[in-house]
C-alpha cells in the first residue's frame, strides 16, 4: 500500500483556482501523477485544481473529471503541503501523466459548503456580539449535514442570548454586506484583521489570505464564500451543548 503522504511531498505545487473566484464550476487542468489501486480507486494529483480540499472546517469538494476518454469521480479531496491530492473512483479509461481533462465541480454542494461557511463567520461576529468579546473557536464543520461552531469559552449562553445571537446574525445577512477575499503579508495582518478569532495561533506565514464581510469582520481563511451576505438567506440557530472547551453551536442556512 502506498503512503499517499509521502507519496505526494515533493510534487509540485498545485495552483488552486477556488482561492480566485469561488463561482468557478470547471478548470481545465493536466494529470501530473496518479496512483490506483485493483478495484480502480485512484489519488490523483492535477497542476491545477478547482476542488477544495477537506481543512479549515470546510468539507472537500466532490465532483467529475472527464477527458481523453477518462471519466473520474472525486470522492474525496485532501492537501499535503500545497499538493492537493484528489480521491475517487476511475469509472473509464485510463489515467495517463500529461493527460489533459475537464474537472467539473459538483456545485449545489459546493455553493451550500460556500453559503454554511460564511453563516458560520456571520456567527463568529453575532456570538462575539452577544458575548461581549472575541472568542477563539476550537472546532468547526461548516458544511452537511450538520454544521456546527465550537467556542471557546468559560460559560455558555442561554436561551436569551442565543435569540440575540441569531438576531444579529440575520441582520448581517438582511444587509446586504459584500465578502471579499485579498492577500496580505504577516507584518500587515493586524492591522487587516479584525473581529477575528485565533490569530494568535496562525502558523508563520509570508502571506494570508483574509475574508472580510464588510464592517463585520475579516478573518484568515482559505475557504469558499459567497459574494453577498444576502446569498446566505438566513441563519437558524438549531442546537447549543456543552463542550470541554466551552461550548458547540449547531446552525443552519436557509434552503
Amino acid at each position: 500500500m502506498v503512503d499517499i503522504y509521502s507519496w505526494a511531498r515533493g510534487k509540485p505545487a498545485t495552483h488552486c483556482t477556488y482561492l480566485e473566484d469561488s463561482y468557478t464550476r470547471e478548470v481545465e487542468a493536466e494529470v501530473l501523477d496518479f496512483v490506483c489501486n485493483r478495484g480502480n480507486k485512484c489519488h490523483v494529483v492535477f497542476d491545477k485544481t478547482v476542488f477544495h480540499p477537506k481543512g479549515g472546517g470546510q468539507p472537500s469538494d466532490t465532483g467529475v473529471v472527464v477527458g481523453g476518454g477518462v471519466e473520474f469521480h472525486v470522492l474525496k479531496v485532501l492537501e499535503v503541503g500545497g499538493v492537493i491530492v484528489h480521491y475517487g473512483k476511475l469509472v473509464r479509461g485510463l489515467l495517463e501523466r500529461g493527460l489533459v481533462v475537464k474537472q467539473l465541480l459538483d456545485w449545489d454542494h459546493r455553493y451550500c459548503v460556500m453559503r454554511l461557511h460564511t453563516a458560520g463567520h456571520i456567527l463568529d461576529y453575532a456570538v462575539m456580539k452577544a458575548y461581549g468579546k472575541v472568542l477563539n473557536t476550537v472546532d468547526a464543520n461548516h458544511g452537511p449535514p450538520r454544521a456546527y461552531v465550537v467556542y471557546e469559552a468559560g460559560g455558555g449562553l442561554g436561551g436569551g442570548e442565543l435569540e440575540l445571537v441569531e438576531r444579529i446574525a440575520n441582520e448581517v445577512v438582511g444587509q446586504s454586506r459584500p465578502v471579499r477575499a485579498f492577500w496580505v503579508k504577516r507584518e500587515e495582518l493586524p492591522v487587516r484583521a479584525y473581529n477575528a478569532p485565533n490569530l494568535q495561533r496562525l502558523p508563520l506565514k509570508d502571506l494570508y489570505r483574509v475574508v472580510e464581510i464588510e464592517g463585520v469582520n475579516a478573518i484568515p481563511c482559505t475557504g469558499t464564500h459567497v459574494k453577498n451576505t444576502v446569498e446566505v438567506g438566513g441563519v437558524k440557530i438549531v442546537g447549543v451543548e456543552w463542550h470541554p472547551a466551552g461550548f458547540k453551536v449547531y446552525y443552519d442556512v436557509a434552503r
